[in-house]
């Protein structure tokens, strides 16, 4: 059967709940907190039923190995992924986002541009991006005021 995406179900609530707080994917994302089973299940509610964020499972025949999801908005798209911990540095991060992109550009022929957000520490990721054709294009640089500075 092969490696391929489908559309996620309510039925992969709970595993997508599981990897969400894998101690690897809090730390790679953007929002590092733990999430809770009921915010969770508030938000992928709202995601089953957005038109404009499509959810997906990586599947390696009948096993899940990973999810992306994908955001319009105008020209372009967003991608969002991750690799189960037991399927990790396997080849699979590239794999899904080479699968990611040919199904938004045969779904989606209005998206121009497809992109993915890595904080800079993420060298999976980094490299995941890079070696299934996409370049970096910029990077985000911030200044965060600390708490003492602020009251």
């Amino acid at each position: 059967m092969g490696q391929y995406l489908r559309k996620a179900t309510i039925e992969d609530r709970d595993l997508l709940f599981q990897w969400a707080n894998d101690p690897l994917v809090r730390k790679n994302s953007f929002s590092t907190a733990e999430i809770a089973y009921e915010e969770h299940v508030d938000w992928y509610n709202r995601v089953l039923d957005r038109e404009d964020c499509i959810q997906y499972i990586y599947m390696d025949g009948e096993y899940p190995v990973g999810q992306a999801r994908i955001t319009l908005n105008g020209d372009s798209a967003e991608i969002g992924y991750s690799i189960c911990e037991e399927m990790r540095s396997r080849g699979y991060g590239q794999k899904l986002l080479a699968l990611i992109s040919e199904k938004v550009l045969k779904e989606f022929p209005d998206i121009s541009t497809i992109f993915g957000e890595v904080k800079p520490e993420n060298y999976a990721s980094q490299n995941a991006f890079l070696h299934a054709g996409y370049t970096e294009t910029y990077r985000v640089f911030q200044m965060v005021r600390d708490g003492e500075h602020g009251k």
